[in-house]
């Protein structure tokens, strides 16, 4: 997850700390207008104005699924308060904030503000990174004023109403097939749907206007849950940690953005509710594996079958009657407990490498579920030293593979089986031997490495 910010206006100055006293904060929504507390207004975050602590979870703690999907859910189990994320504590939490985060934050739309001479980090890598965020700016940008961080704080606004009219469905199993054709067209790599589950909600959100906490706003009804995902070029990826390797992040968030809002506006068109979702609303990772596209991995993140960890997740919450898609295991977990690429990568060992546990490391850890977790504070201290996001333990995968000829996609096919087997073992060593592990210098990639074409 990555934050973002709105352009400067001449009448909006960048603040240069940030403040809890309710006057200016810069956020991934509008920097807070100087206007005094009412009685109506929240009280912002602070160290002793905590988010709310919802407490164990009161719902259905255990679902039919989650075995299949290998969740191990405790009777501790919490949903996650949004206000909680190490991004929206950057601006709240002292333990997190300082000048170096706001210039962090700042960076993400000023090219020049971490520029500097080492390549991958020029102000020519930032500019290539700060194109890469457009089409994502421009959607939060377009209803700020309304209070609203579409995308990040709040649900993404489909442009379109829903049509008066439904459009009369042969069948939930007809339907989905034709829903994935439509979102094939409109840039989904993959997709998967199933029902909601309220455990992945979050609790509550995170109002930018005033640094503060607001309810959770997702419409009731809506059942079924779509999950997306889209690739992130693997070249790009093999520079991190740089600017220039950013730009994969950026760009696709740009095109998740497109591809969730074409997607939400056919079904609305069609007279049904689409509530679309990227870093907003609920967790992306365990939705996406009840949707059968892939599973959790050391890292925390994604591994699907077809393009491993490169991948970017986007969901959307309708009442469109759909069929369910059933989750996948294909060896992951197995394969991820002898390996330790990621964790050997990581500079500031933030991610574990031990068994799945559920102890946490801070206020920005699931509470309640025995998984791999990742110290988020650790990552993102590295990411705000470097100026920049970090995806390393993405580069460094062994399921991160280039499959750009025939024959590398028959080999990675080979080899994710291979991983799924009690072989796998001579799996993990094939990587070692002949895997494309390791940094590429941006240059490399500037120069024409792989290309420099969309490698997927």
């Amino acid at each position: 997850m990555l934050c973002r910010l709105r352009r400067p206006r001449e009448n909006c100055q960048i603040p240069t700390n940030i403040k809890n006293d309710g006057s200016e904060v810069c956020s991934r929504g509008p920097v807070m207008k100087n206007e005094p507390l009412g009685h109506n207004k929240p009280v912002p975050l602070s160290n002793d104005n905590q988010p709310t602590h919802e407490g164990p979870y009161q719902g259905q703690l255990h679902d039919p699924r989650d075995e299949a999907c290998g969740f191990d859910i405790l009777p501790s189990f919490e949903r996650f308060n949004k206000n909680n994320d190490t991004y929206n504590r950057g601006r709240w939490d002292e333990r997190i904030m300082s000048k170096k985060v706001l210039d962090w934050f700042r960076g993400m739309y000023r090219p020049d503000i971490a520029a500097r001479d080492r390549d991958g980090y020029t102000a020519k890598d930032f500019a290539f990174r700060l194109g890469g965020w457009v089409g994502t700016n421009l959607l939060i940008e377009r209803n700020l004023k309304n209070g609203r961080v579409d995308g990040y704080q709040d649900d993404i606004e489909i442009y379109s109403q829903t049509a008066k009219e439904k459009v009369e469905i042969e069948s939930p199993e007809k339907m989905s097939k034709e829903l994935k054709r439509v979102a094939g067209i409109f840039g989904a790599e993959l997709i998967g749907i199933t029902s909601a589950d309220q455990r992945w909600h979050y609790s509550h959100w995170y109002d930018a206007d005033h640094n503060a906490e607001k309810p959770a706003n997702l419409p009731e009804g809506l059942n079924n849950t779509i999950v997306i995902g889209t690739t992130m070029d693997h070249n790009i990826i093999k520079t991190y940690p740089s600017a220039t390797a950013g730009t994969a992040v950026g760009f696709g968030y740009s095109q998740d953005a497109n591809t969730l809002q074409a997607i939400g506006t056919f079904i609305q068109a069609m007279g049904y509710r689409a509530v679309a979702s990227m870093n907003d609303t609920a967790q992306k990772v365990p939705y996406a594996i009840q949707a059968g596209l892939g599973e959790n991995g050391r890292h925390s993140m994604l591994i699907s079958e077809e393009f491993g960890p490169r991948v970017r997740l986007g969901q959307i919450f309708t009442d469109l009657p759909l069929s369910f898609d059933e989750s996948k295991r294909f060896g992951v977990k197995e394969f991820c407990t002898i390996c330790r690429r990621c964790s050997d990568s990581c500079p500031p060992r933030a991610i574990h490498d031990g068994e799945p546990q559920d102890e946490i490391y801070n206020q920005s850890n699931f509470v309640g579920i025995r998984k791999w977790s990742i110290d988020n504070e650790k990552c993102f201290k590295f990411w705000v030293n470097q100026g920049t996001d970090c995806g390393i333990c993405i580069r460094d995968c062994p399921y991160n593979m280039d499959t750009s000829t025939w024959l590398k996609q028959k080999y990675y096919q080979f080899w994710v089986w291979l991983a799924g087997t009690r072989l796998r073992r001579l799996a993990l060593w094939l990587d070692y031997k002949i895997g494309d592990g390791g940094r590429k210098e941006p240059d490399w990639w500037w120069s024409g490495g792989g290309d420099a074409t969309l490698n997927k």
